[in-house]
């Protein structure tokens, strides 16, 4: 009996590490739900609540999920009052954490690349529909004006990366004159998003950018 619950823990064990965020947790986090997996008998379901909890501690700077728990005497059988006890308070606790205001010290800063803002004379002013526009979409005829091309953050998630290198961020010498020259119909309601190929907000003014976008919105 004994080696079927431990054979039955472990394909858990396995289960959580494939279909949860276990994987991204530190090391002695991942040992210490392990260790404890046994004496718990914890379902699917709590593992997957305690790893989801745990990953959330490591990215506030909170204290890990091995200080919610009680020392217990290795290989001791919880209670499932006990077990239950201990549940409720650790999602108590994640509960008052998430209500509290954001704090930042000690936490990951987001990090700028050294990029270089170079000025040039484009053929074109970048304007168009949005790239999943389509006839057979249903869709909010949205229009991506390029305000600045590439970007300075390294944000591993976006695709700019994916189609822009050299660290290079370029200004349109000619931005606002080409706005100016526009042909906008006074009867049309227009929908324009800035930022389709770079964060547009984060030069501030530089080049005078928002002086030429606020003029063309006005």
């Amino acid at each position: 009996m004994h080696m079927s619950s431990n054979s039955e823990m472990l394909g858990k064990l396995d289960a959580i590490a494939r279909q949860t965020v276990f994987k991204h947790l530190g090391k002695d986090t991942q040992a210490f739900i392990a260790e404890i997996s046994d004496s718990y008998r914890f379902t699917f379901q709590e593992m997957r609540q305690l790893t989801e909890i745990a990953r959330d501690l490591e990215m506030w700077s909170a204290p890990p999920l091995e200080t919610l728990f009680p020392d217990e005497p290795q290989g001791k059988t919880v209670s499932k009052e006990e077990k239950k006890q201990v549940l409720k308070r650790i999602l108590n606790n994640w509960e008052e954490l998430k209500k509290s205001p954001n704090r930042y010290d000690g936490a990951p800063q987001p990090f700028a690349i050294q990029a270089d803002a170079i000025t040039r004379d484009k053929e074109r002013l970048g304007l168009g529909f949005c790239p999943v526009a389509s006839a057979k979409t249903r869709c909010c005829n949205l229009l991506t004006l390029d305000a600045v091309e590439n970007c300075g953050y390294g944000c591993s998630y976006c695709s700019i990366q994916s189609f822009y290198s050299n660290n290079e961020v370029y200004f349109d010498s000619n931005f606002a004159e080409k706005l100016r020259n526009l042909d906008i119909d006074p009867d049309k309601t227009y929908h324009i998003g800035t930022g389709q190929s770079s964060d547009s907000l984060m030069w501030g003014n530089s080049h005078g950018v928002l002086d030429a976008l606020i003029d063309f919105a006005e």
